[in-house]
């Protein structure tokens, strides 16, 4: 559903501008490394609309924590093709959460496998959970779900934000994020200087239903609203685009699951 969304925000972006950087957290980071590798908008959408096999998921009863309440094969078998087809043609990095000592952590290409962008995607409890160096990581964007601080680590100044989930989707969400970045101990305020452009849901993506299950019309709706969202942002900072997709300037794509 999020990853739908960024695909239909990429096809309003791409002919606007080239980012020198890509970060993505989450489902982020799968439309980050492609995005990052020069897959076209309109092959990004389609990989989105022929993912059927990635959705399909089913309840299983876990042997450890670690390995989720869902069974998602198809979904890793999709995200080592993805890994396996492009190679980033801009500095790009990844999210990820790690358990212990608990806090986010960047990874950057050329160090990124696709274990790294399979475990910025394992949302608790409900998704494989990998060891990478000895250190166990779940999502990416449970700390922070935008992470403008990694783009700040790429040195940019100036990022284009895609921010599908301002808050938590459930009651008490925004205070379980504040608890969660005071117990990670991380400095967030090196993007306080950053200048932002914010794309997000003009209106509620759907359900917990759409988020689980591949469905042709949710994802086409996603993919359709991202890119309307898109393009009022465009049109309300068009400073952001002041010249060619090459323009000058120091820009970053930020993307969020």
């Amino acid at each position: 559903m999020f990853g739908a969304y960024h695909a239909g925000a990429w096809k309003a972006l791409a002919p606007r501008f080239a980012p020198d950087a890509v970060v993505g957290a989450s489902v982020g980071s799968l439309n980050g490394w492609m995005i990052s590798g020069g897959i076209e908008s309109g092959q990004l959408i389609e990989r989105w609309l022929s993912a059927q096999a990635a959705g399909k998921i089913a309840f299983h009863p876990p042997a450890h924590w670690r390995a989720g309440l869902l069974s998602v094969p198809f979904l890793e078998e999709w995200i080592r093709e993805m890994h396996g087809h492009f190679t980033p043609r801009v500095p790009f990095g990844v999210v990820l959460t790690r358990l212990r000592p608990f806090g986010p952590v960047l990874a950057r290409a050329p160090d990124v496998t696709w274990r790294h962008l399979a475990s910025s995607c394992a949302v608790p409890a409900l998704f494989p959970h990998y060891r990478l160096q000895g250190a166990l990581y779940t999502d990416g964007g449970l700390v922070q779900a935008l992470p403008l601080w990694a783009a700040a680590e790429f040195g940019c100044g100036r990022a284009i934000a895609i921010h599908c989930l301002p808050t938590l989707p459930f009651p008490g969400g925004r205070m379980a994020s504040k608890l969660m970045r005071a117990v990670s101990r991380h400095d967030f305020s090196t993007a306080a200087e950053m200048s932002v452009l914010t794309i997000a849901p003009a209106e509620p993506l759907g359900g917990l239903r759409d988020f689980l299950r591949w469905k042709r019309d949710c994802i086409e709706r996603c993919i359709e609203r991202g890119f309307l969202d898109a393009e009022a942002a465009i049109a309300a900072q068009p400073e952001f685009f002041p010249g060619t997709a090459s323009s000058a300037g120091a820009r970053m794509l930020a993307e969020r699951s």
